[in-house]
């Protein structure tokens, strides 16, 4: 009898995942088939994958990725701000993957543990290094995107790609900014919104509502052309009810 409430137990939390609304599919973070399980409405954040947990946003980055660049897995990439089952998945299947996060306390080009410290506005890397850049619902979070944009296209290879995430605002015309650095100082312009840092249990301030005028924002400070890639089909678990896209910055505008 102990035995058998010991297994009742322990598939009970996975029972009750069956309250929630559904579907089957095929996780490409996973590469199996698997269950797809709607937690809360926003499924942006919370339509997860029950074998690896990995969310829209996640699966909607690798998609683009098989789309345009299928031979990812052997070329060099770099990620900024690595977190979650995305991450997880590009160290364990990219040959040449590398990643960063921004460390305040660590000079730049040096590691902590396995991550080497990096600031997006001025990176060490010499130009030409990688053939792709991950971000992953970072540059919400940049005080100067502008150069950031800049420096990402500039250590790209010609023909590869900055491939990233970011929360998306159509109904705004011109993207607008919610703090702004002053020397040192943080400088509030709308009231203070935070996301989850991988690093850091206080959060990531966010820095900007970016809107339709992202694609020229981009050219601009940095000469990419980006494609918006948006595809939903809930058998791959690519749905949510809004900002389910992923960008590609290119030299080319492949």
């Amino acid at each position: 009898m102990a035995l058998i409430n010991k297994l009742k137990n322990a598939v009970r939390p996975f029972l009750n995942n069956f309250r929630y609304k559904h579907n089957s599919g095929f996780c490409n973070i996973c590469e199996k088939n698997t269950i797809f399980f709607e937690f809360d409405e926003w499924l942006r954040d919370n339509y997860k994958c029950i074998r690896c947990g990995s969310i829209p946003r996640n699966r909607a980055l690798i998609n683009a990725i098989n789309t345009f660049y299928p031979e990812w897995k052997n070329l060099k990439i770099h990620e900024s701000s690595p977190g979650g089952p995305v991450s997880e998945y590009f160290s364990e299947k990219a040959i040449h993957y590398n990643s960063s996060h921004f460390y305040p306390d660590v000079a730049r080009g040096n590691y902590k543990g396995k991550y080497r410290s990096e600031d997006l506005t001025n990176l060490t890397f010499e130009g030409n290094s990688f053939y792709l850049f991950i971000t992953s619902d970072v540059f919400e979070h940049v005080f100067n995107p502008d150069i950031a944009f800049r420096e990402i296209a500039r250590v790209l290879k010609p023909g590869g790609a900055h491939i990233f995430t970011m929360p998306w605002y159509p109904s705004l015309s011109h993207s607008k900014r919610r703090a702004i650095l002053n020397g040192q100082k943080i400088e509030l312009v709308m009231e203070p919104v935070y996301h989850g840092n991988p690093i850091d249990e206080m959060g990531s301030l966010v820095t900007m509502d970016w809107g339709m005028d992202f694609c020229d924002f981009i050219y601009n400070s940095s000469g990419l052309a980006t494609t918006v890639y948006l595809k939903k089909d809930r058998s791959l678990g690519l749905e949510a009810d809004c900002n389910l896209f992923t960008s590609v910055s290119s030299h080319s505008g492949k």
